[in-house]
């Protein structure tokens, strides 16, 4: 974990305090639970843009996911589709008109 200054005004950190003391837990990590829920989804796509870059230049370490299960010992279990019945098939019925309009007439 890395250290960071963060400069707050006397009333920003006043409550910051009082909050971690009612939610019984330290200022850090609540200013680090903010970070990473209003950030959660950028933070997500730097993270995976990394995981690429790594894998680009270390392929002989990525796994199938096969092989990561057979190393775990876990098995996925195979889906079996069980025949369906064929859908019946809808048929369109003609249009009905709508109000007093006379077919073909353009409305005004």
């Amino acid at each position: 974990m890395k250290k960071l200054m963060v400069y707050l005004d006397e009333d920003t950190h006043e409550d910051l305090k009082t909050l971690a003391f009612q939610a019984n837990t330290t200022m850090a990590a609540l200013v680090r639970y903010a970070l990473d829920k209003t950030f959660e989804d950028e933070l997500d796509a730097i993270a995976a843009e990394r995981a690429l870059e790594e894998g680009v230049r270390h392929p002989e370490e990525i796994v199938t996911l096969e092989q990561y299960m057979e190393q775990r010992g876990l098995a996925v279990p195979s889906r079996v589709d069980a025949p369906r019945a064929p859908r019946s098939r809808k048929v369109a019925e003609p249009r009905r008109s709508y109000g007093n309009r006379t077919a073909g007439k353009p409305r005004r």
